[in-house]
């Protein structure tokens, strides 16, 4: 049964990227589309997590051990997942082949400018509040001596994540001035001073996500303003892969930093196996595995609730004190009590939760369409449709693992980061140019 059910959801997800492939006209924009992201995301969690849990069940999360859990419950949460996948992919293929039918017309985007002060102002303000946030946090002292509750402790620290997507905004619009030819000095500073100046301000945040987001961002850049070759396509990938590890490397650190200094978590990292490395995002799959089996026959359903609340999330918790806990940090309640870090479960999980397999389907359904939507800003020619969309892009991995609510809230809080960036630096220019000819007129 379990190899029927992780058949299924493959053939599901390699169904539907061949249809977006042939309703988008070619893999370069397959690849810039959430079908893309979303075949990364499932095929690791709901595929290859399944089959390592059959042939080593002991390692499994605790929680998993404790309940007791057989094949049959691994193929039960793969078919849930399924029925989201396959929900999701029809909700987002009937859009976009009404988009289609619409006849998006690829054009080229608009001529960029950076001139002066607009960007410096962007980096500025995003250093400045991303800045505050770490020294609140503890600073140095906190990232030598307790680097993991730089990430635990960052409630009410939504500035900080608006700086960091300022920071991101001024780089992603500094790259596509450079894509679009620009070789001037100024952008190019723009670019090597926002870029990994917003590097170092996640990874003092003892985050990582941010890089991630970022390049991904870029990529889908790249791909709107060029077609890439072979080549460029093998060392792209190369560089994702050497990434990927790097990137799993940082989060057993910020793990083992939880418990200790960042030195020891170091140290303990390096000793850490390789294939463990994995464990730290595929136990998202383990999470939900564990709450399919008590829900609802031990834990109730919660009839929406945590849906209703994505309004409230968008609410500060320095202004709301008493704001509802995530759904991911109400999983961690029930399954590892006395932990502080959220424990997701998948949107399919969440759906699941609420409102059971129905809820599954119907949600995800909805929400593929919303994200099927969000392409037709890809081929729009103006750059603020384009840098919406990158950020819509890489949110896709969040939304489909995260609790709905805070993700929203997060894909929110980047949206006006990266707005404030991209609209103070192009109208810049624009503005300037108005006050030249409205002095020649008055002269």
């Amino acid at each position: 049964m379990l190899v029927t059910m992780i058949s299924l959801l493959v053939l599901t997800v390699a169904i539907v990227a061949v249809a977006a492939g042939r309703l988008l006209s070619g893999w370069r924009w397959l690849l810039a589309s959430p079908v893309a992201v979303a075949a990364a995301t499932w095929l690791p969690l709901f595929a290859l997590r399944p089959i390592e849990l059959y042939f080593y069940p002991g390692e499994a999360i605790t929680p998993m051990i404790q309940l007791g859990y057989d094949t049959g419950d691994l193929s039960r949460t793969v078919a849930i997942a399924g029925v989201g996948c396959a929900t999701w992919s029809i909700g987002f293929l009937t859009v976009l082949a009404s988009l289609r039918s619409r006849s998006t017309k690829v054009s080229s985007i608009e001529p960029l400018h950076l001139k002066r002060r607009a960007p410096w102002l962007a980096i500025g303000l995003g250093a400045m509040l991303a800045g505050a946030l770490f020294m609140r946090q503890g600073g140095p002292s906190a990232l030598i001596h307790s680097a993991g509750a730089l990430h635990t402790n960052q409630g009410s620290g939504f500035y900080g994540q608006l700086g960091i997507w300022m920071l991101v905004g001024t780089a992603l619009y500094a790259f596509a001035a450079v894509l679009q030819g620009q070789s001037s000095a100024m952008v190019k500073r723009v670019l090597l001073v926002s870029a990994p100046l917003a590097i170092a301000l996640t990874l003092a945040l003892g985050s990582r996500g941010f890089i991630a987001f970022g390049l991904l961002a870029a990529a889908v850049i790249y791909l709107r303003m060029r077609a890439p070759n072979a080549r460029a396509v093998a060392a792209t990938i190369a560089v994702a892969i050497l990434l990927a590890g790097a990137l799993e490397f940082v989060a057993i650190v910020r793990t083992n930093a939880a418990a200790t200094d960042l030195k020891t978590a170091v140290t303990r990292t390096f000793q850490t196996p390789i294939p463990a490395f994995q464990t730290a995002d595929l136990s998202v799959f383990d999470d939900f595995v564990a709450m399919q089996a008590v829900v609802p026959s031990s834990i109730s359903r919660l009839d929406g609730s945590s849906l209703l609340q994505i309004p409230a999330a968008l609410a500060p918790r320095a202004l709301w004190p008493g704001k509802p806990e995530p759904l991911d940090n109400m999983v961690t309640a029930y399954l590892y009590p006395g932990q502080v870090a959220g424990s997701p479960i998948t949107m399919q999980g969440e759906l699941f939760w609420n409102f059971g397999l129905t809820g599954v389907a119907i949600g995800s359904l909805l929400i593929g369409a919303l994200m099927g939507w969000s392409m037709a800003l890809l081929f729009r020619r103006d750059v603020l449709s384009l840098m919406v969309y990158a950020v819509l892009y890489v949110s896709v991995f969040a939304l489909l693992t995260r609790a709905l609510g805070t993700m929203t809230a997060n894909t929110f809080i980047a949206l006006v980061g990266v707005v404030i960036a991209t609209v103070s630096i192009r109208t810049a220019p624009l503005l300037r140019g108005r006050v030249r000819r409205l002095r020649s007129r008055i002269a």
